[in-house]
């Protein structure tokens, strides 16, 4: 018997934020933070939405990225 996955939690934890993108917490603070909504926890806590971290990396990838360079895979060959 397997486990059944579970559901990726929609508010993500501060903490947790700034690795679900991939990137440290300046960076996170500096770049990504002021464009999205806070949602306090309890009396300290402060968490993200999920679609919120997903629309802004959509966003990003869209403005900063770049098709990979095209190359042989070898089950091409």
């Amino acid at each position: 018997m397997s486990a059944r996955p579970r559901p990726l939690p929609r508010l993500l934890r501060f903490r947790d934020a700034p690795g679900y993108l991939g990137m440290d917490r300046n960076r996170f603070n500096r770049e990504v933070r002021p464009c999205l909504t806070e949602v306090r926890i309890g009396v300290q806590g402060i968490a993200f939405d999920r679609l919120e971290l997903d629309a802004w990396a959509d966003d990003y990838k869209s403005r900063n990225g770049r098709p990979s360079a095209e190359r042989i895979k070898p089950w091409d060959v």
